[in-house]
């Protein structure tokens, strides 16, 4: 009579939780957090040019200027403060001075660029203007190139300044001129010559604020700026002023002359008139009109952020690449507990989750005890099996060959049946392996 055996049970469905996709997510994760709280502790460091400390000469505060203007008064140079563009303007007349322009993106620079708005022999310097800042302007200036950060390099020209202050914290932003008659610091400061103006652009404020002043040649650069005229007309504003509305016709330009200084606070008025100048088209440099290649098009953040990315996915790729090739087998260095080992072999298929290759091997030592114990060929099939031990074979080939376990309950009830299995035919009650 044909015996009957207990298959092993199918536990009930259960849902099962992949998380193989924290692996992916995790690191992702992770680098995403680094780069956003970069960028925003980089940002929370920038100074704010609206900030009222910010380069003012009458600030004793990290981002204020009160030491240069002390400097500046020892060197004799008187230091006159105005807050408009206006009145910075009316300052100029008398004596030759120097325009000190701290904060571009809020000052009106369209006054300032204009031919002939300060008086012949002027000196400006302006501290770090934008590409938004510059393209106000008639200044035949760009940006050629902004950092991450200021650095710190040799003046490498000959202007008498640059060379007495040597390295110097400037280069930031970057600036080309086809007009320059000097180019220091890597085209972080450069000298022109503008509608009987000599204008200084310089591509930082580190070497005007109070905690950057004493590093490097910053004071030395400074107060050499800044002290080529007897005066200086500090323009100190930290609030938007005012912009020139749009021409209502192409032809239509701003109709003051040179000379007058029209109140910021007030509409430009537009004219008709036929002077040249004020009809004919702004000259810019040929760079300016060609198309900005792939590499200037995205800040230099964004590129570098792109290399980090790509290096987490080089790292994430290698340590999930899997080894290529058949194991090769190694003598062990030292002899290792069988326990140990079997615990070994257990964990890491536990880990792997390799449920199917785990019933395989006890399936596979079960076959050899049932095979010796029967007296059959070492190949022989599951149906001469299950002939010669009187069982079902639809039973022995669920046990032995049809069953996948999903989880490990069902990885449990499958070894189980094994083991009966074995223990039913061969009467063995010890190590089935």
């Amino acid at each position: 009579m044909t015996a009957t055996l207990q298959p092993p049970v199918k536990a009930a469905p259960k849902a099962r939780r992949d998380r193989r996709w924290l692996r992916v997510v995790i690191p992702f994760t992770v680098l995403f957090l680094l780069v956003v709280g970069t960028l925003i502790v980089h940002a929370i460091e920038q100074p704010d040019p609206e900030d009222a400390d910010f380069l003012s000469p009458v600030s004793a505060a990290d981002i204020g200027s009160d030491q240069l203007a002390g400097r500046l008064r020892d060197r004799g140079v008187v230091v006159v403060r105005e807050t408009t563009t206006v009145a910075a303007l009316s300052a100029l007349r008398g004596t030759p001075a120097t325009l000190f322009v701290t904060t571009p993106e809020l000052a009106d620079l369209v006054q300032l660029s204009r031919s002939g708005a300060v008086p012949g022999g002027t000196r400006i310097v302006v501290v770090a203007p934008s590409a938004a800042a510059i393209a106000t302007t008639d200044w035949p200036i760009h940006v050629g190139g902004e950092r991450w950060t200021t650095g710190v390099t040799g003046p490498g020209c000959a202007d008498p300044v640059a060379v007495a202050a040597g390295p110097a914290a400037v280069t930031r932003l970057r600036y080309d001129t086809p007009v320059s008659s000097a180019s220091c610091y890597d085209g972080a400061l450069i000298r022109f010559v503008w509608g009987g103006a000599a204008v200084t652009v310089v591509g930082a404020a580190d070497p005007f604020r109070n905690d950057r002043i004493g590093e490097h040649g910053n004071g030395a650069l400074a107060v050499g700026l800044l002290a080529e005229t007897p005066r200086v007309v500090w323009l100190d504003v930290h609030r938007k002023e005012v912009l020139p509305t749009p021409s209502s016709s192409p032809t239509a330009e701003r109709s003051r002359t040179p000379d007058a200084v029209p109140d910021s606070q007030e509409p430009r008025e537009s004219s008709s008139a036929g002077d040249p100048r004020d009809t004919a088209p702004r000259e810019r440099p040929q760079s300016q009109s060609a198309p900005n290649p792939l590499g200037q098009a995205f800040p230099p953040a964004f590129w570098a952020g792109l290399v980090l990315l790509l290096l987490a996915l080089l790292a994430l790729a290698i340590a999930a690449a899997r080894r290529l090739g058949a194991p090769v087998a190694e003598p062990l260095p030292s002899r290792v507990p069988a326990n140990e080992t079997m615990l070994g072999h257990a964990r890491l298929y536990q880990r792997a989750q390799a449920r199917d290759e785990s019933l395989d091997i006890l399936r596979a030592a079960a076959r050899r005890r049932i095979v010796a114990h029967l007296g059959l060929a070492p190949g022989a099939s599951l149906e001469e099996i299950a002939d010669s031990a009187g069982y079902d074979v639809a039973d022995v080939r669920e046990i032995l060959a049809d069953f996948h376990p999903e989880n490990d309950a069902e990885l449990v009830s499958a070894a189980h049946a094994v083991q009966n299995l074995v223990r039913e035919i061969t009467g063995f009650e010890g190590d089935q392996s």
